[in-house]
């Protein structure tokens, strides 16, 4: 019932649709570089490689990025990213049919596309802020966040479908066909950028972003909850093959069930935000997600002595299932906190801040769990990892960040 409410936002609506079409390409081109980077070197080093350069434009450049697009049209902006994607991907076609493609090649792209996407990301927020009225934010964003993960999710199994069907060059096709789409709507969305910045250099204007956020305690706590949720998934991202192998003893068929579960919770979590947004306040988003994610981790291991393959299996992607809602409806209150806090005229600077520090965990965190497995099993590495996540929860509700986060603070501008 509470979408239903939606339905007279139709501009909102193309951007929701434009924007599930993105991440159906998006899911496309991720699955189908990464199979062309190891079929062309059979080395996983290189393909390794190839998703570390994927999150360097994001760390280093999205907050640049959020300040540039602060003073443009954010419309123009997301429809030219969209169409420069389809044109780099024509480009990989063409390399493709001439035998001309290469490692390199498929590392500048990925590279290329990663800098777009920094430059699509921080327009999209002030333009959900504009196209909707302020109460029905929550409803809002769970649609968009919900069409965009359950196309993300049809992209990445058709991917493997085109990719093992018809090869690579149908499969590239298709994904620029999405991108074009995707620009053509928001090309059509009838979007007045009510922005009143006046002229400013790019390196002001992110000054002022950081300023701004520096002066809003709710703001700096929200990029704090923010890479807690991004370094929370990193161990089981990491380990998941090493888990099914060295905890489950079992094959590629517990990771399918661990992705599969998360897929599945986070489009429940996302549908399922509105009509559970009412009761939700930062304390309780804090407690769950740390909660959850203990709770996770040390059942994992937990689940792994249960001798039946087929109860542990139904156990294990019922687990990633309800981490999957939990995740989501935290990220859900974080983006919706921003929309609600954040001035318009600073949303796609703070939100381009927020998504640079949350993104800039994967890498440490990861590095450090590469250390912490030359010294322990998996089992105590998880085990580890949900005390240590329920103890550092503890001290943020300790330390009444949540009374932080929930309280109204006034705009000075």
């Amino acid at each position: 019932m509470k979408y239903q409410t939606l339905k007279n936002e139709k501009e909102f609506l193309k951007l929701a649709i434009a924007t599930g079409i993105n991440r159906f390409g998006d899911s496309i081109d991720a699955l189908a570089l990464t199979w062309l980077v190891y079929a062309i070197t059979g080395d996983a080093m290189y393909s390794a490689f190839n998703f570390g350069i994927n999150y360097l434009p994001t760390i280093f450049l999205t907050p640049f990025m959020g300040a540039f697009v602060e003073k443009r049209n954010k419309k123009r902006l997301m429809a030219l990213s969209d169409f420069l994607r389809s044109l780099l991907v024509m480009l990989l076609i063409l390399f493709y049919m001439f035998q001309q493609l290469n490692v390199y090649i498929i590392m500048f792209t990925t590279f290329m596309i990663s800098i777009l996407e920094t430059l699509r990301v921080p327009s999209s927020t002030p333009m959900i802020a504009s196209l909707v009225p302020k109460e029905k934010y929550d409803i809002a964003q769970s649609l968009h966040t919900s069409l965009s993960k359950s196309l993300e999710i049809v992209g990445m199994g058709l991917a493997g479908i085109l990719l093992n069907s018809f090869g690579i060059m149908i499969t590239f096709i298709i994904d620029c066909l999405s991108f074009i789409v995707s620009g053509l709507m928001i090309g059509h969305i009838h979007f007045h950028d009510n922005s009143n910045i006046q002229k400013q250099s790019t390196i002001s204007l992110l000054k002022e972003g950081f300023h701004y956020t520096q002066t809003k305690q709710s703001l700096i706590y929200l990029c704090l909850i923010c890479c807690c949720i991004n370094a929370f998934l990193v161990p089981i991202n990491a380990f998941s093959s090493a888990l099914s192998v060295e905890v489950y003893h079992s094959g590629p068929q517990m990771v399918a069930y661990l992705s599969m579960g998360f897929s599945i919770g986070s489009v429940l979590g996302a549908t399922l935000y509105p009509y559970i947004s009412s009761y939700m306040n930062a304390k309780k988003m804090i407690q769950s997600l740390f909660a959850g994610a203990s709770f996770f981790y040390i059942m994992t291991i937990l689940i792994s002595y249960i001798p039946i393959t087929i109860i542990k299996s139904l156990f294990i992607m019922t687990l990633a299932i309800l981490f999957g809602i939990i995740v989501v409806f935290a990220n859900m209150y974080g983006q919706i906190m921003v929309l609600q806090k954040v001035h318009s005229s600073y949303l796609a600077r703070f939100s381009a801040i927020m998504n640079s520090f949350g993104v800039s965990t994967i890498p440490l965190v990861s590095f450090f769990m590469s250390f912490m497995s030359s010294l322990f099993s998996i089992q105590n590495i998880f085990i580890f990892t949900g005390i240590f996540v329920m103890i550092i929860g503890g001290i943020l509700l300790y330390n009444s960040i949540d009374e932080v986060i929930d309280q109204d603070e006034k705009d000075n501008i």
